[in-house]
């Protein structure tokens, strides 16, 4: 639907090919970002509201299905009054799917409206009313669903060292990212006074790695003349650190030259693309939980420990054995799509492996192989961005709904017997 709405004359200001607009859509509808041709100059007024309505519905319904995941295979949220009581065999109903995607959808609209205005703040007297509000709205829809695309064809570079695009882009990514159950365990904090395991994880090691890597890209880019040397001052050069550093958990917005960065800074970005987002969130990659677990059965293998923890709570089997799954699985992705891009475009080694690991976890940063891909290489981002967004949430909701089918069996055998 959306390739042929973005094949319309009044979406776009000079003809688009199809293969364009199916790249265009899968990238909006996976909240990627990847462009293959420059969003603001190339489509009209329709086409990016095509590509803002796709990016909401890409962003909010998989964060939906993965709410409803966490619940059909016996999970729980703190604060289950935001949502449905589940079943005594954790079955979803049709209703349950509609006041999920309710509350979903509620808090989505309540966030980006109030990021809508200190961002209307800065494009409103840059760019007039209409078209002011309309980047504000745009880019907040992007933001909030991790999605990436922006107006400008230099995404936020002329912004880097504004502080109110580089505190509220950032903000919106990052809440998405962390996902409805963590936000909905945050609001609920104040009553129940404690916070999820999984809540905490999210939350340490979104801060962790959101630190960490604002300080080695400032350390790593601070004499390069191409990226934060450039920049007048030192504040500029940490607002730009900042958003550089966070915007690799699949927001894919950039305020430095992706292309002119150093290769440590490139691979720095590259692991922080590959472990993504939180769970049930807006983003992908492996997932903060997922590294932070495999993290702590490491230290408890090389401390000699039989049983891994986090925060006190022991890591059991099944939550190991499906963090190294999906690791497994996203190295085996990255693996695959670099290989299969080196045979079919002309470019170095860490180029296209920075353009798979992009895809695959629904990034949306490139160092310029995307415009110049070739149709074979279309062909391959586009199945990697589709199998980065969907497949292993995909993948973890089948196995727990066979096990789930499983349990269910024997306890109605155990019922007639």
């Amino acid at each position: 639907m959306g390739t042929a709405l973005l094949k319309l004359p009044l979406a776009v200001h000079a003809p688009l090919s199809w293969g364009e607009a199916l790249f265009t859509a899968t990238s909006a509808v996976t909240v990627t970002g990847l462009v293959v041709t420059d969003t603001g100059p190339s489509f009209s007024i329709w086409g990016e509201a095509v590509i803002l309505v796709l990016m909401q519905a890409g962003g909010l319904g998989l964060m939906t299905f993965a709410v409803l995941a966490l619940l059909s295979l016996g999970g729980r949220v703190r604060g289950r009054r935001y949502l449905v009581a589940s079943t005594p065999y954790n079955e979803t109903h049709p209703r349950d799917v509609i006041r999920t995607a309710k509350a979903v959808v509620k808090l989505a609209l309540v966030i980006e409206g109030i990021a809508l205005v200190p961002l209307a703040l800065v494009w409103v007297p840059e760019h007039g009313w209409l078209q002011g509000l309309w980047w504000s709205l745009f880019h907040t829809v992007s933001a909030f669903n991790n999605a990436g695309f922006t107006l400008s064809p230099d995404s936020l570079m002329a912004y880097a060292g504004n502080p109110v695009i580089n505190m509220v882009i950032p903000a919106l990514y990052l809440i998405g990212g962390l996902g409805f159950i963590v936000v909905i365990g945050i609001l609920d904090y104040p009553r129940s006074r404690q916070l999820d395991i999984n809540v905490k994880v999210v939350l340490f090691g979104t801060l962790v790695l959101s630190v960490m890597g604002a300080a080695m890209i400032y350390m790593l880019e601070s004499d390069n003349p191409a990226t934060l040397a450039a920049l007048p001052g030192l504040s500029d050069q940490l607002w730009a650190s900042w958003l550089q550093a966070t915007t690799p958990r699949t927001a894919g917005f950039n305020s430095l030259d992706i292309s002119a960065l150093t290769q440590p800074t490139s691979l720095v970005l590259m692991l922080l693309m590959f472990v993504g987002a939180g769970a049930n969130g807006t983003g992908s990659g492996i997932k903060v939980a997922t590294l932070f677990v495999l993290l702590a059965a490491t230290w408890a293998y090389l401390r000699r420990r039989s049983q891994p923890t986090l925060f006190s709570q022991a890591i059991d089997t099944t939550t190991l054995l499906k963090a190294l799954a999906v690791a497994v699985m996203a190295v085996l992705g990255i693996f695959m799509g670099t290989l299969a891009l080196s045979m079919t475009e002309d470019a170095d080694l860490l180029t296209v492996a920075f353009e798979a690991t992009s895809a695959l976890g629904t990034v949306g940063l490139t160092q310029g192989l995307t415009t110049e891909l070739s149709g074979g290489g279309q062909v391959i981002i586009m199945v990697m961005m589709f199998v980065g967004r969907v497949c292993p949430l995909t993948v973890a909701y089948l196995v727990g709904s066979a096990f789930a089918s499983s349990r269910d069996s024997m306890q109605s055998e155990l019922q007639i017997g």
